[in-house]
């Protein structure tokens, strides 16, 4: 080894030795100067540069603060140290990290850590991941010797034995932890001398100022560990030659001669004397620095001309753009089989088998365990190599999983309960959920952490009851999902696979094995959205939010108030961050009630967090309300349990306060009670047990204690002895019966009270309850129609029309003596489109409304009110209004919101808009779809060449809302006039489908059209205070040119006309019109809307285009 000390070897030493203590140099001057403001030396640490001689390029270092010369040597350039201590747009982390806390990812060096010692563990975990990877690379921890004393140090170490697992450990120890002299109080350095080795592994110990020592040490290290795939620990001991950092000053607790004698083990003028002895004399040694000097110089002053960075607010990745294209899918009702613990288990063998580096570890997850709730059951047995139990530490599974993803693995950790979680806090917040950020995107921790979490089941106490989600919400760049059914939790563990984002996975254990909602077995296709939230029911009256167990409370309290009239709506978050803002937001603005649900301890939970955002952003007043578990620890009696935690009868107590309604509860009659004894299984895995023996029959008398079965369980024979004393009633099972746990075993009746008894309760009771309404349920206005309230905005149109395009050569046939352009000539219409055989007034209907909602990114139960204007209703009840609100509910819940139609022939929209108009000017956040479907071509006479000519088919959708609630504007509308002249039909007359054919009086018609729009048009002008003169265009309701041009002619206005292409569609043709309008002419413009329809009907809008 001394041969390879060559003038060559000592020059590239020389190099990065002085070139450190030249960037320190430099530093300490720009604090100064003001430019930076902290400031790390590694002056003294400078030997570990020697490490890099012997190091891969596939090898990853995890280095410590003070390592520049080891990050030097390994290939850091210059600028970016100097970039990082000015904080620059360009700096590594762009200008995020401490100055001192550098990585590089084309160098394998990773981010350096905060909590000193946190890196010890990520070191273990990327060792992990490289055990058996070609080429035999390792990994290097560098630490002090203060951080030695961490647990997550000690742990790391321990990690490493138990797995023989390649990670050179070298302690740079120059005996302070800060100001604390550490000497004696490691474990290297104890009372009683030096430690040979720790957890068995030797202790290789040198002097950095002792180059040719310290590089034998670094060789022999990193050789065991290469070649023996285990771990080393090397002991450099080092002179810190300055202050701890700049504002540190370490004459305070260390002498001046002390001082002074440290700066004897410099290892640079040890460097210079090597190079001296090898041939370079002074003066040539001086040119080197001053050229290096000039070098560190000009990398700094290109450093200074950087940009400054931009805020990022979001520590958070960005969600991958295959997100983009997937819809949600939570299985296939109609083949739900599988529990959550089932779909789980089977969503994590399908990315285990797709993906090698996915790898699962935690604490009993192997088989025949299987983790305490069966979720990783038979994963062992099928992937030995990477499904595998964990050391008792939950610091250690997080922090090894956070090396193990940057090292490029998939690791799913898990936790056996959340109330474990304040002990992997730290690797948590400071690791998981800063690693994208703090690195500027270079680096990412993609672990999956699954956690069990909640209550609501006997037999859990203060420490395995508990969720922590609000603790988890507040920590920046980690995504954090609670699931309450199999299908969620299929579908947001495969969105976390494929999200890489750091995802905590809270399961709640007391629905783990639940009956009721189960998934299908296709769970490659189940996907959600994290931050999207689900509808569990669809109300006007009141809207609960709720995640995990709470969901099934809020779903059961909805049930029984709806049954007593109320409608109420019930979102399951599902994902907690991010969650779903605009959802509930939306929501509250409609029901105007929330009360948000959850058993994490109310001070500062989620509770807090979404009443907060719903007071801060919505405009109109909204009653909130909270029911989470008080700020107390939960018990382990379950009676106190459930009284802790929210429970149904405190919530249906809470509606009702909120909804103004007295509630009277029916309480259970306790006198000779009917009990059950309940199936059990050997621990909470359990879901169904084999009954392999019946010592009971009804009629039998039992007393507490006595045996009355035994059933099979996963792992064991469990016997079942009754809770309560009486006489056998029924027997539910028989001898080879299957039976789920918890489900009845037999039912006894009590032969004195159950709470004499002390009879063990396994779930709430919810008992009925009838509520008396104190005040009327129903939303008051708050936004009266006042004088400032003049317009509407008209957001989008959808449209429709018939499948058939039906030419005037093609519907010419008909009559022989008649030409095609005669047609033309007399109507203006060129063709019209005509339904095919599968097509109908609602299937039109609906294909414009779904139009309408896809192009404003809505759904169903964004709207308020629905109002269909059809001439061509195919039934009369129910409503077109309400079947096509069914018909676009695609999340196939059924809409809450009013819905009806209305006859007012080709007046419809307007008639329509003006019942918009007033119920938004009494609701003024209301949203009104308009719905225009006229399906006239199978009402046609085709012997009747004056009717059969004119009429097509078609459907319009438009969204109605106030200026404030507007998505998509595309017309403003002053409220319009309505008017009439009734007759009995004989001027137009048509009929209901099979019920005759259409019949029309054209001259007649003609002269009270244009009589009736001229006036309407005048009259919508005086109302809205604008002449005439100043409407850039009408658009009159398109029955015919010549009707069109002579409204055109009395009014000295330019009309629209788009009925060559449409022909006659009744109440759709204005909206139809108005589409042509908006997709053809940009410049603002005023407009005159009018109609003339059967009946005899009128109408008129002046509307605004906007820009």
């Amino acid at each position: 080894m001394e041969g390879r000390f060559t003038t060559e070897y000592l020059k590239q030493l020389h190099r990065i030795f002085f070139v450190s203590r030249e960037i320190d140099r430099l530093e300490r001057e720009f604090i100064k100067q003001g430019i930076a403001h902290f400031h790390v030396s590694g002056a003294g640490h400078e030997s570990t540069a020697l490490l890099n001689e012997f190091l891969q390029d596939d090898d990853w270092l995890h280095l410590h603060y003070r390592d520049k010369a080891l990050m030097l040597a390994r290939g850091m350039p210059i600028r970016e140290f100097f970039s990082s201590l000015l904080a620059t747009a360009s700096s590594h982390s762009a200008g995020r990290q401490m100055s001192a806390h550098l990585s590089s990812r084309a160098l394998n060096i990773t981010s350096i850590v905060g909590p000193v010692g946190n890196n010890a563990l990520h070191a273990a975990g990327v060792a992990a991941s490289l055990k058996h990877r070609p080429g035999m690379p390792i990994a290097i921890c560098c630490v002090g010797d203060g951080t030695t004393q961490q647990g997550e140090f000690v742990e790391a170490v321990a990690e490493a034995v138990r797995g023989q697992y390649p990670v050179v450990f070298v302690i740079e120890d120059n005996s302070f932890s800060i100001s604390t002299r550490t000497s004696k109080q490691t474990f290297f350095d104890l009372p009683g001398g030096p430690a040979p080795s720790f957890y068995g592994v030797e202790i290789i110990r040198t002097d950095g100022d002792d180059l040719r020592a310290s590089r034998e040490a670094f060789h022999k290290a990193v050789r065991h560990s290469r070649n023996n795939r285990t771990p080393s620990i090397v002991l450099l001991n080092v002179e810190r030659l300055s202050d701890h950092t700049n504002a540190d000053d370490q004459k305070t607790y260390r002498t001046l001669l002390e001082i002074e004698a440290g700066s004897s083990r410099d290892p640079l003028p040890n460097l210079r004397a090597m190079l001296q002895k090898a041939g370079i004399d002074a003066d040539a040694l001086l040119k080197i620095e001053q050229e290096l000097t000039a070098e560190v110089q000009a990398e700094a002053a290109l450093a200074r001309k950087e940009d400054a960075p931009t805020v990022e607010p979001d520590a958070k990745a960005p969600y991958p753009a295959s997100f983009d294209e997937k819809t949600e899918y939570r299985g296939n009702e109609k083949a739900s089989t599988l529990t959550m613990r089932e779909a789980l288990n089977a969503v994590l063998d399908k990315q285990l088998a797709a993906n090698a580096d996915v790898v699962l570890f935690g604490q009993d997850i192997e088989d025949p365990k299987g983790d305490v709730f069966g979720v990783t059951r038979g994963l062992s047995t099928k992937y030995p190599d990477r499904v595998r139990n964990a050391a008792l530490s939950e610091s250690t599974i997080v922090g090894t999983a956070v090396g193990r993803a940057l090292a490029g693995q998939r690791p799913v950790a898990f936790l056996q309960f959340a109330d474990f979680l304040p002990l992997a806090y730290n690797q948590i917040v400071s690791e998981m959920g800063s690693m994208f950020w703090r690195t500027g995107g270079a680096w990412e921790a993609p672990v999956i952490l699954m956690v069990s979490c909640g209550g609501y089941k006997p037999g859990l106490g203060p420490f395995h009851a508990q969720s922590f989600e609000g603790m988890l919400a507040h920590t920046p760049g980690i995504d954090v999902v609670m699931p309450s059914s199999a299908g969620d939790a299929a579908g947001l563990l495969n969105a976390a696979f494929e999200s890489r984002r750091p995802t905590v996975f809270l399961y709640p254990k007391a629905v783990l094995n639940n009956s009721d909602g189960r998934t299908s077995e296709d769970l490659d296709k189940h996907f959600v959205h994290p931050g999207l939230s689900r509808h569990v029911a669809r109300g006007r009256d009141i809207t609960l939010v709720s995640y995990g167990n709470t969901v099934s409370l809020c779903a059961n309290a909805a049930s029984a108030f709806e049954a007593q009239g109320f409608s109420v709506e019930v979102i399951d978050l599902r994902s907690i961050s991010p969650w779903d803002e605009k959802e509930v937001l939306a929501s509250a603005r409609r029901t105007r009630r929330l009360i948000v649900v959850h058993e994490d301890n109310r001070t500062v939970g989620m509770g807090a967090e979404i009443i907060a955002t719903v007071t801060e952003k919505t405009d109109v007043p909204v009653v909130v309300r909270r029911l989470a578990r008080s700020d107390a620890h939960i018990p382990f009696n379950f009676r106190n349990q459930l009284e802790t935690l929210p429970s149904y009868r405190k919530l249906v107590d809470l509606m009702a306060e909120v909804l103004e309604c007295e509630v009277t509860w029916h309480e259970e009659d306790d006198s000779g009670p009917t009990a059950a004894i309940k199936a059990i299984g050997s621990g909470p895995a359990d879901e169904n047990v084999l009954v392999t023996d019946l010592f009971v029959k009804p009629g039998d008398k039992i007393e507490v204690g006595q045996l009355v079965a035994v059933v099979e369980a996963t792992k064991a024979s469990v016997e079942i002895c009754a809770n309560i004393g009486g006489v056998v009633q029924e027997v539910f099972a028989k001898v080879g019966d299957q039976i789920a746990t918890d489900s009845p075993l037999l039912t006894v009746d009590a032969n004195r009270d159950l709470s004499e008894q002390n009879f063990a309760l396994a779930s709430e009771i919810q008992n009925k309850f009838v509520l008396r309404r104190l005040k009327s349920h129903v939303i008051p206005a708050l936004r009266r129609h006042s004088s400032n309230f003049s317009e509407v905005v008209i957001n989008g149109i959808g449209f429709a029309t018939g499948a058939r395009r039906v030419t005037n050569e093609e519907i010419i046939h008909n009559w022989p003596n008649r030409r095609a352009d005669e047609i033309l000539a007399l109507t203006g219409i060129k063709s019209r489109f005509w339904v095919g055989p599968e097509e109908g007034t609602l299937s039109l209907a609906t294909k414009a409304a779904r139009d309408l909602l896809r192009q404003n990114k809505m759904s169903i139960h964004d709207i308020d009110l629905v109002i269909a204007a059809t001439g061509t209703p195919d039934i009369a009840t129910p409503s077109l209004a309400s079947r096509v609100a069914v018909a676009v509910a695609e999340d196939g819940v059924r809409p809450s919101l009013a819905a009806y139609d209305m006859g007012a022939a080709c007046s419809g929209y307007l008639y329509a808009l003006q019942q918009a108009y007033d119920f938004i000017a009494q609701q003024s956040d209301a949203k009104v779809l308009i719905i225009t479907s006229e399906v006239l071509s199978p009402l046609l006479d085709m012997n009747d060449f004056s009717t059969a000519i004119l009429f097509g088919d078609a459907a319009t959708a438009s969204l109605v809302t106030s200026r404030d609630m507007a998505r998509n504007p595309l017309f403003t509308a002053s409220r319009p006039i309505v008017s009439g002249r009734p007759e009995p039909g004989d001027l137009l007359y048509v009929p209901l489908p099979d019920d005759g054919v259409i019949a029309m009086n054209g001259r007649s018609v003609f002269t009270e059209a244009v009589h009736s729009m001229t006036r309407s048009i005048e009259n919508a002008c005086v109302d809205a205070g604008i002449e005439l003169a100043n409407l850039d265009l009408l658009v009159p309701h398109q029955a015919n040119q010549r009707i069109i041009d002579t409204i055109a002619k009395r009014s000295g206005r330019p009309a629209l006309s788009v009925i060559e292409t449409y022909g006659n569609t009744s109440s759709s043709s204005i909206p139809l019109a108005m589409l042509h309008v908006a997709s053809e002419r940009s410049e603002p413009m005023n407009l005159g809307l009018v109609a003339f329809g059967g009946g005899m009907t009128a109408g008129a809008a002046i509307v605004r285009t906007v820009k």
